[in-house]
Order: C-alpha cells, then sequence, then structure tokens
C-alpha cells in the first residue's frame, strides 16, 4: 500500500473570494498595520512597498492582479512577506502581498490533488498545482514566477 505524502502549507484570503496556498516555508513573516509607501507612476495591482530590515519590497494587490477592480482601503492592514527563489543557486527574494485576514496553516495531502475550475482561469499561470478544499479549489501559487519581471512583461 502506497503512503499518501501531506504537507504543511499556508492558506492565503486575499479577499474578494480569492484565496491560494504556499509552502509553509515560503510565508516567512506577517505585518499587521505596517507603513507602506505609494509609487506613483507604477500598476495598481503594484504601487505599494515596504521597507523592512533595510530591504525595498514590493507588495501585491492580488485581486488587482488578477483583473479585479480596486476596492476601498481597509482599515485591516494585514500583510504577508514571503520568501522564494528563482534558482536553488539564487539567494532568496522576498516580496509581499496584502491579505485580508490572517493566513491559515493547513494541511494537504496528495489524495486532495485536483484542477481548477473554468472560473478560476485567472489563476491558471501563477499555480503550480491546486487541491481541494471544503469542495473548492485552491491554486498553490508559484512565488518565484508571481514576482519575475518575466510574469509582469505579459499582463
Amino acid at each position: 500500500m502506497e503512503e499518501t505524502k501531506t504537507s504543511r502549507a499556508w492558506l492565503l484570503d486575499f479577499g474578494e473570494g480569492l484565496q491560494a496556498a504556499v509552502g509553509h516555508h515560503e510565508m516567512w513573516q506577517i505585518i499587521i498595520s505596517p507603513t507602506l509607501f505609494h509609487i506613483p507612476c507604477t500598476p495598481p495591482y503594484c504601487n505599494n512597498v515596504l521597507i523592512f530590515q533595510g530591504n525595498i519590497l514590493p507588495v501585491l494587490d492580488i485581486p488587482i492582479l488578477l483583473g479585479r477592480e480596486p476596492t476601498s482601503v481597509t482599515s485591516n492592514k494585514i500583510i504577508g512577506i514571503a520568501v522564494y527563489q528563482d534558482d536553488p543557486n539564487h539567494p532568496i527574494h522576498y516580496g509581499c502581498f496584502h491579505l485580508a485576514t490572517m493566513p491559515q496553516n493547513i494541511y494537504v495531502s496528495d489524495d486532495e490533488a485536483c484542477e481548477l475550475s473554468a472560473q478560476q482561469r485567472h489563476w491558471k499561470a501563477l499555480a503550480l498545482s491546486s487541491f481541494s478544499l471544503n469542495d473548492v479549489a485552491i491554486p498553490i501559487i508559484n512565488l518565484a514566477y508571481l514576482f519575475a519581471a518575466e510574469f509582469h512583461n505579459n499582463l
């Protein structure tokens, strides 16, 4: 009998019904109510940066990135800081995104793998794979591609 592999992950809620997951090791930190700096003449999905430990980090607004209309800014500002590598031989990079709620620690098994629905086609370019959680397909984000110039040049 084959053993089912289970992995820890973080379930991210970006608001507007958009959820995705990242590997447990890919969420580095959560910051509540940080000071963000607006950068003029930048795309609306990435017009804020966070200065953290001497680094200037881009902050992505995933709903806007995926084609949703901008909404009013809420007072509940939660920023997730993710870590990723574009190549195992390269240094770690950091990137941020706005979150609607605190990330949830979850366990995902290979048995829960599924396809994204037609309504989730906006995730296809960013998803490494997906799994079913409460009968909803949850994409697993490819962070290296999400923060890559190649992805943003194709928008």
